[in-house]
């Protein structure tokens, strides 16, 4: 089987969230995960495909995961609200990778939009795991779900 090349993975994934932030299908995406030491590799280029759908973007330094265990994101929104609705939620202690649930609404998770949005009951019908590709791809030694030191 062929091997996926790590940081196109990531790329792609920037864009394809990107698309849907940018269409305001979704308030706001997150990259996937990846380690600090890798920031320079990916830092040009996911900035020039999140400046290319016309993104605002955040890095997530993640200060309250253990050094050894730290991953960065990027938050991409088009609107400075949902910048600081995320800053809020973490600001209220709370973080994607070990609370990703206080995070669905802001990234439109179960979310009706568009006209007649008012007659959409919106729920998920049926949990996936949609980290599952990201798992595999990026934390091939198992490293994700990072473990919460308490």
């Amino acid at each position: 089987m062929a091997e996926i090349d790590r940081y196109s993975f990531i790329w792609g994934m920037i864009a394809a969230f990107g698309e849907c932030v940018a269409q305001e299908v979704k308030k706001t995406a997150f990259s996937p995960p990846f380690p600090p030491s890798e920031l320079k590799q990916l830092e040009e280029e996911a900035e020039r495909i999140m400046g290319e759908q016309g993104l605002s973007f955040y890095l997530e330094k993640n200060p309250d995961i253990p050094e050894d265990k730290r991953v960065y994101w990027w938050v991409l929104y088009k609107f400075p609200e949902a910048l600081s609705e995320y800053e809020a939620v973490r600001e209220r202690g709370h973080n994607p990778a070990w609370e990703f649930d206080k995070f669905k609404d802001l990234l439109s998770y179960g979310t009706a939009w568009g006209s007649l949005y008012e007659d959409v009951v919106p729920e998920i019908r049926k949990e996936a795991g949609p980290m599952d590709p990201v798992v595999r791809i990026l934390f091939p030694d198992h490293g994700w779900p990072i473990e919460r030191d308490v």
